[in-house]
């Protein structure tokens, strides 16, 4: 679109907002003929020929252009969410719309519209955002019922930073593919304090892991509790206050003895502690104690 094709269109430019805002009814701070007269009355008294007075214009006309849109959509209190956004998006559109058309006519006779401009700068948007790890989907961080914290993963820090707007976790795996790899739990486990946790895995530390932190008595519904193959030679009293645990397995940790810790844990139905330094005594201590628990050795 030439300078001289939006001039034409600019001598009934009350007919070219009336197209571009279509479907208005109320407004959120003054009503849309108190808008429109507004827009009217800047147009008439605005110096066009004066490049500072004409951005000055612009500039107040998109606004005013904006919450007069807005106005229309806004009426409909029973809207969804869903439906709001889009229409957010719409009025968003025409007013780049309507700002590549005010830029045209600063840049005088010849000039064209180029929009497709908008469309590449979404586009470019989209990749930058697919380069970007962080989850922004708000839904998808409340409901998601599994999370696995693999710290051998490059740019795993960024999920760790995100773990307390995760909300539904049941299973949380923290894990590496390599023995050694440095881990916070307590960082870790205090990060996931909110989640209604039912499953915690701790697999494959090696000598990097030998303690439990005290923070695993703060999932009190927790069923399944895995702590294979790190360094821990004992595990915390905060163990006892977890009643609802079922499946408790420590294999290959040089762990001692376990008897105090799981006695009070009537609901435990299975012990797994093949490779630990558990004695044959304390193994029958255990059978004693907690008979209807499975011992796997």
């Amino acid at each position: 679109m030439t300078y001289r094709q939006f001039s034409k269109m600019k001598l009934g430019g009350s007919i070219l907002l009336c197209f571009l805002f279509v479907g208005i009814l109320t407004a959120q701070n003054l009503n849309p003929d108190q808008l429109r007269q507004k827009m009217a009355k800047i147009r008439q008294s605005t110096n066009w020929n004066d490049p500072a007075a004409a951005k000055r214009a612009n500039g107040e006309i998109q606004k005013l252009s904006k919450q007069l849109m807005m106005s229309g959509q806004n009426s409909n209190a029973s809207k969804n969410y869903q439906m709001k956004e889009e229409e957010e998006k719409n009025v968003d559109f025409k007013m780049g719309v309507w700002k590549q058309m005010m830029e045209s006519v600063s840049k005088g006779e010849g000039a064209d519209i180029d929009l497709a401009a908008p469309l590449r700068k979404n586009i470019a948007k989209a990749y930058r955002d697919d380069e970007d790890p962080t989850i922004k989907n708000s839904e998808y961080l409340e409901s998601f019922p599994y999370l696995l914290i693999n710290m051998s993963m490059p740019n795993i820090q960024v999920i760790i930073d995100q773990m307390p707007a995760f909300k539904g976790i049941k299973k949380l795996i923290i894990t590496c593919e390599k023995e050694g790899t440095y881990v916070d739990l307590t960082k870790l486990l205090q990060k996931a304090s909110s989640y209604p946790l039912e499953e915690l895995y701790i697999l494959n530390f090696g000598s990097t892991v030998n303690k439990l932190p005290n923070e695993v008595g703060n999932f009190l519904h927790i069923r399944t509790l895995v702590i294979l193959n790190n360094n821990i030679k004992q595990l915390p009293a905060a163990v006892s206050k977890l009643k609802d645990l079922k499946t408790l397995y420590a294999d290959k940790n040089p762990i001692n003895s376990l008897v105090a810790v799981i006695t009070p844990l009537m609901n435990l139905s299975e012990l797994g502690i093949t490779e630990t330094n558990i004695s044959e005594a304390e193994i029958q201590k255990i059978h004693k104690d907690l008979p209807n628990c499975k011992i796997l050795k």
